[in-house]
C-alpha cells in the first residue's frame, strides 16, 4: 500500500491540529502505549469504524465492500504494547506518530488518529511476540508483533528469531491464507507492505511501513540476482505494491482486498525493481 501526502483530503479542523503538531515537531512529544490487541490508525477522526473483534476480520463475515471501504482511510494499525508519540487530541481521538513504522509522511513515525481509550501511560515493553498468538495473564489475547514487558509471557512466545533470509521467508509464509486488509499489520489481516514490514520487524530489521517508502529505502538489486527475502515492487508511476521473493522463481504477497496471502510466480509485468535489506 502507499501512504497519501500529508494533509491531502483532511477536513479543516484536522489541518489546524496537524499544523500545530508540526510547529511542535522540534520538541519531544509525550509517549503512550497501546493497551488493546489492535488499534486501528485512521487518516482523520471518524474516518471509519471496524468491529473490534480479531476473530471476525479474517473470516468471510466481512464482505469485499466493507474491505474496499477502508482504502485510503485506514493506513495502518498499531499493536498491543507499541509505543506511540502523542501529537495532539480532538474529542475522543488522539493524533499519533508510530516510531517503529518509519514513513516520509512524518520523521517522528507513521502519522494518524486512534481512539484515545486505546492508549495508556508509557510502559517499557521491549519483547516482541514472535508466536502467532499469546494470552496475557488477564486473558487478553494478543498477536504476532505485539510488545510486552519481560515476564509477561512464557519465553517461547517471545523467543528471538534468527536474522537470516530463510527465517524471514518462513515468518512470511506462516500467514498464507490470511485475508488481505488495507492498512493491516495484524492477525486481522495484512496489506502488501504490512506483510513485508512485519516479517522483517520480527527478526529485528525495521523497514519503512509503505511500499513506496520501502522501494526508496532498500538497496537496488537486479531481478536476475534476487535472493529469497528480497522485496519486489510493482506499479507505475508510483510504486503501489510489494511482494517478497522466494526460491524457484516464486514470491509471496498480500495482493488486494479480494484475496488472501498467497504464493505465485514472480511477475515481470508492471515490475519496478527489486530491493534488498540484508547485508
Amino acid at each position: 500500500m502507499v501512504g497519501r501526502p500529508l494533509g491531502g483530503g483532511y477536513p479543516p479542523f484536522v489541518l489546524v491540529l496537524l499544523a500545530a503538531s508540526l510547529l511542535l515537531a522540534g520538541s519531544p512529544a509525550p509517549t503512550a502505549t497501546v493497551r488493546v490487541p489492535v488499534a486501528n490508525v485512521w487518516e482523520a477522526p471518524n474516518a471509519g469504524h471496524l468491529p473490534l473483534d480479531p476473530h471476525v476480520w479474517p473470516t468471510a463475515q466481512v464482505t469485499y465492500v466493507q474491505r474496499i471501504s477502508l482504502v485510503g482511510h485506514m493506513p495502518t494499525q498499531v499493536l498491543y504494547g507499541e509505543s506511540v508519540r502523542v501529537l495532539g487530541r480532538s474529542g475522543g481521538w488522539t493524533h499519533v506518530a508510530v516510531p517503529d513504522q518509519p514513513s516520509p509522511l512524518d520523521p517522528r513515525g507513521y502519522p494518524g488518529w486512534v481512539r484515545s481509550w486505546q492508549l495508556g501511560p508509557a510502559v517499557r515493553a521491549p519483547l516482541v511476540v514472535t508466536a502467532k498468538s499469546a494470552k496475557l495473564r488477564n486473558g487478553t489475547e494478543i498477536g504476532f508483533g505485539s510488545q510486552v514487558p519481560a515476564g509477561s509471557l512464557p519465553a517461547v512466545a517471545t523467543r528471538p528469531l534468527p536474522r537470516t533470509r530463510a527465517d524471514v521467508v518462513r515468518t512470511a509464509k506462516q500467514f498464507l491464507g490470511l485475508h488481505y486488509l488495507w492498512g493491516g499489520l495484524s492477525a486481522w489481516g495484512y496489506d502488501c507492505s504490512g506483510l513485508t514490514w512485519a516479517a522483517y520487524r520480527a527478526h529485528g530489521i525495521t523497514i519503512p511501513r509503505d511500499a513506496d517508502a520501502q522501494f526508496a529505502a532498500g538497496t537496488p538489486v537486479p531481478l536476475s540476482q534476487v535472493q529469497p527475502g528480497d522485496l519486489l515492487f510493482y506499479e507505475h508511476p508510483v510504486v503501489g505494491h510489494v511482494s517478497m521473493a522466494l526460491a524457484n522463481g516464486l514470491m509471496i504477497e498480500a495482493p488486494n482486498s479480494r484475496s488472501e496471502v498467497r504464493i505465485v510466480p514472480i511477475r515481470t509485468s508492471d515490475f519496478r525493481g527489486a530491493r534488498r535489506f540484508f547485508p
